[in-house]
């Protein structure tokens, strides 16, 4: 009985954290998970920067969207405030070393390690593969009907990324899944189908995974997470004993699986096997994901802002630079931010930010999408308006769509890169229609927020210009 009171009474606000609705947990929880959106606007609407949030089964949640508060948060050592335990429910599916989930050495030496990969050259170097990719795979995109163009944008995303992670030019010969380039091709499948779990609510409830109905969903989750691994851990073996082989000139850190296998635990020693696959793993999801919720967000906003496609397929067609498609790129991730909020921080200490003490076991978050839409910050900041990043100056830090601090996103540029290709491919073939009246409201991904309705559009054949 104690736990149903809990659940159905309403919460008082508590005089050592800012205001909270006077509603029951329940309540807060279900309004949280149907409009993510509208929930955190109303309450900053009525309660400012600052407010808080109780849900059920967890601490308090602090959202707070002030530039200095989160600019504290972000520079907060882990011993005060740990980033890390944020992304556990991701656990399952990466694995419980996977740097994302740690702070300090165990993070950084495994980042330190992967950021080659993701740098400028690298990404330069990955474009023309990339785009290649790109092209193929957007040919075969369904023209004039209305389609759901989320389930493409998740297969090409899911595929660059295991391009650019694996090169599988290094595991030829079908030492590891048959002749070269079919590699891709069974891994991309597999991990496909695991993370089929990221679209049910599992990974944000463990407590469904033990009940009739949800159980058997569970256990579908962990045998395709076994197939994965029957691909990836035959590959690591196969790539060490390649690397065994090579002069200590070789050239086995060029893609991130290499990188991998030759990065360094905070002790000096080798990533074990485990550490190798859960990082891998956790990489291409992280980078497929996010990208492809970007781009949904992306198709959608064109679609039902026509006179931003217009100028966009003027510059994509003039062939002379990509200001526009930068500036429309920035506009997507401030109106449309696939997180809601930054990775959350764990009060481990008592810490004082923005004037306001935060004791354990409270939670603070950084909220993007309530700082993307600070009239303050941004001048009518609910109006999709890309000019806003040719004609206005804005303060650092007010634009956090790849976080912030030791926790901000390795693979931005690659992100970026791979937004560019798919966007200028699809524009120079189609115009992009709306398939609905309104954009499509957000719905949960497990950590992330896609439309939910998969980004219905139509791609409508237009003519070629002529050069």
């Amino acid at each position: 009985m104690s736990v149903l009171r809990s659940l159905i009474s309403p919460t008082g606000s508590r005089s050592d954290l800012p205001p909270s609705l006077s509603l029951p947990p329940l309540l807060q929880t279900i309004d949280g998970k149907a409009w993510p959106f509208g929930s955190v606007e109303r309450r900053s609407t009525r309660h400012g920067r600052r407010f808080t949030i109780n849900i059920v089964e967890m601490p308090p949640l602090v959202m707070l969207s002030d530039p200095g508060d989160i600019r504290a948060i972000a520079s907060a050592s882990a011993e005060d405030l740990h980033s890390g335990r944020g992304g556990a429910l991701m656990e399952p599916v990466f694995g419980e070393s996977a740097f994302m989930l740690h702070e300090n050495g165990k993070h950084k030496s495994v980042r330190d390690a992967i950021m080659p990969a993701f740098q400028s050259r690298s990404v330069q170097s990955d474009a023309d593969t990339i785009t290649d990719l790109v092209d193929h795979e957007i040919g075969s995109w369904p023209a004039d009907t209305v389609c759901s163009l989320s389930r493409y944008i998740s297969r090409l995303t899911l595929k660059v990324m295991l391009t650019a992670a694996i090169d599988d030019r290094e595991e030829h010969g079908g030492s590891v899944c048959g002749p070269s380039g079919q590699l891709h091709e069974i891994l991309y499948g597999r991990m496909l189908d695991m993370l089929s779990v990221m679209a049910t609510p599992l990974l944000l409830e463990p407590q469904l995974r033990h009940l009739p109905g949800w159980r058997g969903a569970w256990r579908k989750f962990e045998r395709r997470r076994q197939t994965v691994d029957e691909i990836v851990y035959p590959l690591i073996a196969s790539r060490r004993r390649a690397c065994q082989q090579m002069d200590q000139s070789g050239q086995q850190g060029r893609d991130l699986l290499g990188m991998l296998i030759a990065a360094r635990n905070p002790d000096d020693s080798p990533l074990s096997d485990r550490q190798v696959r859960e990082n891998l793993v956790a990489v291409i999801v992280a980078g497929h994901e996010t990208t492809a919720a970007t781009l949904a967000w992306a198709f959608q906003l064109l679609a039902h802002n026509p006179a931003v496609q217009d100028r966009l397929i003027e510059e994509i067609d003039e062939g002379t630079d990509h200001t526009y498609m930068d500036a429309v790129i920035q506009e997507v991730l401030r109106h449309r931010p696939t997180f809601l909020f930054l990775s959350p921080r764990v009060v481990m200490k008592p810490i004082e930010i923005g004037g306001w003490d935060y004791r354990p076991p409270a939670q603070l978050l950084a909220c993007t999408y309530l700082l993307h839409h600070d009239p303050e910050l941004y001048d009518d900041p609910h109006t999709f308006l890309p000019e806003r990043f040719l004609t206005e100056a804005h303060r650092p830090g007010t634009l956090l769509p790849w976080g912030l601090g030791r926790k901000r996103c390795p693979g931005r540029q690659f992100a970026l890169m791979e937004i560019r290709s798919v966007l200028r491919r699809a524009l120079s073939t189609w115009l992009v229609l709306r398939g609905r009246d309104r954009i499509e409201r957000p719905r949960w991904r497990t950590v992330l927020l896609t439309p939910h309705a998969g980004s219905k559009v139509i791609l409508r054949t237009r003519c070629p210009v002529k050069h």
